[in-house]
């Protein structure tokens, strides 16, 4: 009977951890996204199109995006982490085709990323203020991104318990 209340405790402790693993893992997320974007800020300014007001909404918009896309790493990171655990435990065959999975997501990811990118491909500069304004290949909705990251949490949360 004690070492059935032992059990018990240690679940509970189990899950107490995995409540703070995920906001842990999205504040560090945060932290990351934000640096990045303030090492990668000239590269990413030059990409944006010399116009006044929607200048400053694009550069906004973007700096959103690179938080959050980062924040959707950090949680595909802890996924991995958690996975491969557990596949090294089982050695299930279905958990090494959803760490498969997990990690052409995370290369994906990466791939897209507007920092990134900034690196990788030159961009077209605009030195005609009169050209249309476009947005970067690659870029997507900050609200997109949002629903990313609840979908990883989720999935992390539950993965946790």
């Amino acid at each position: 009977m004690n070492q059935g209340m032992g059990k018990e405790r240690k679940e509970e402790g189990h899950r107490g951890l995995a409540k703070l693993w995920v906001p842990f893992v999205i504040i560090v997320g945060c932290f990351l996204g934000f640096l990045s974007y303030v090492l990668a800020f000239h590269n990413l300014e030059n990409q944006l199109p010399p116009l006044g007001l929607l200048r400053e909404q694009m550069k906004i918009t973007l700096e959103f995006h690179v938080i959050l896309s980062t924040v959707g790493m950090a949680l595909l990171v802890a996924l991995l982490v958690v996975y491969s655990r557990t596949y090294l435990q089982t050695r299930a065959n279905f958990i090494l085709g959803l760490v498969v999975v997990l990690f052409a997501l995370l290369f994906q990811a990466i791939l897209t990323n507007p920092v990134y990118l900034s690196f990788a491909e030159p961009y077209p500069t605009f030195p005609n203020p009169l050209r249309r304004a476009s947005l970067p290949p690659g870029f997507s909705s900050p609200i997109a991104d949002i629903f990313m990251i609840i979908a990883y949490a989720v999935f992390l949360y539950l993965s946790l318990e």
